[in-house]
């Protein structure tokens, strides 16, 4: 029997690197154009991304547009609430709300909780009491913001299963998707919520590159940065990778991140031709992840290497024979 086209499977992009800004607009509405559902920007030290966010939604008609993340220490609760908002008028109602708690230190998913029910009381419209009485004058459009929360481990997992709309994961192999699966079904449940209600999305990190030997010294730069951070040293210990993790520390402290353990950024990262990539992409879809997100680490020159990973993993039709 031949096979029949049916929807693009669902595929998200972020974009980190602070590139010009002409360089962003094009990016973006290639991507918007190639069939991504989703554009998240994390926020580094570059472009404000709400801002950032608001000036995108002008150049774009269909491209979600979410915060990938923000943390709870930057902003106080009406400050984010007013600035998604804005963005999610803007854009017609495009807008999601990432959250991440900050540092890792007790009390950090409590303090999470409570500026998450904060912020969704704001945005749909009502008061909330405390120090400093806030009401939104905006009136909340015919569809909520999503707020989605960034989690590494169990806890944040559950957290985002009882309170939040969606999760973004990262810096996983597919496997921590089944894990985070679960987790996530078990905080659902804990609160009397459809477990399918909350979206399951991971930052895959990826370069599609003719020669692995430009791709891999760049994401394994990537890998060292991150296996650097506690937070993520034990997630990466968590999936079995915490030798690696290691020995990838040692040589971001080194001052060689280039030469981090092939055998992590192969866990965990995309790389090689558009097919293989696009094999690796499918399996997290394969453990349970909702969107895919592509999370381009550039090679030689940033912005043609972005659209080149851009194209190469490009949202194709799902087919069935």
């Amino acid at each position: 029997m031949a096979a029949v086209q049916r929807d693009r499977v669902r595929t998200g992009l972020a974009l980190r690197d602070p590139l010009a800004w002409h360089d962003v607009v094009e990016v973006v509405e290639t991507a918007e154009q190639t069939g991504y559902e989703a554009l998240f920007l994390p926020e580094i030290r570059a472009r404000e991304t709400f801002s950032t966010l608001a000036g995108l939604a002008g150049v774009t008609s269909t491209l979600k547009l979410g915060t990938g993340v923000v943390t709870i220490v930057a902003r106080k609760p009406a400050i984010t609430a007013m600035a998604a908002a804005t963005v999610h008028d803007l854009s017609g109602g495009r807008m999601i709300l990432g959250l991440g708690s900050g540092p890792a230190e007790p009390g950090a998913l409590d303090r999470l909780r409570t500026y998450l029910t904060t912020v969704s009381t704001i945005l749909a419209g009502e008061r909330v009491e405390g120090e400093q009485q806030f009401r939104l004058a905006l009136a909340p459009g015919p569809t909520p913001v999503p707020i989605w929360i960034a989690a590494l481990g169990p806890k944040a997992m559950r957290l985002a299963g009882e309170v939040a709309d969606g999760v973004l994961l990262n810096w996983c192999p597919p496997e921590r998707v089944v894990f985070a699966r679960g987790r996530i079904r078990e905080g659902a449940e804990a609160a009397g919520r459809d477990p399918a209600d909350v979206t399951v999305a991971v930052y895959v990190r990826a370069c599609i590159e003719h020669d692995e030997d430009v791709a891999l010294p760049a994401l394994a730069a990537a890998a060292a940065q991150y296996a650097s951070y506690p937070a993520y040293r034990r997630q990466f210990e968590a999936v079995g990778l915490g030798a690696e993790a290691a020995a990838a520390a040692r040589a971001l402290a080194e001052g060689l991140p280039q030469t981090a353990p092939e055998a992590l950024v192969r866990a965990v990262c995309l790389l090689g031709d558009a097919d293989e990539a696009g094999r690796g992409l499918q399996a997290y879809r394969d453990a349970g992840a909702d969107l895919p997100v592509v999370y381009p680490v550039p090679a030689l020159e940033p912005t043609s290497s972005i659209m080149g990973t851009l194209f190469g993993l490009a949202p194709r039709p799902a087919v069935e024979s």
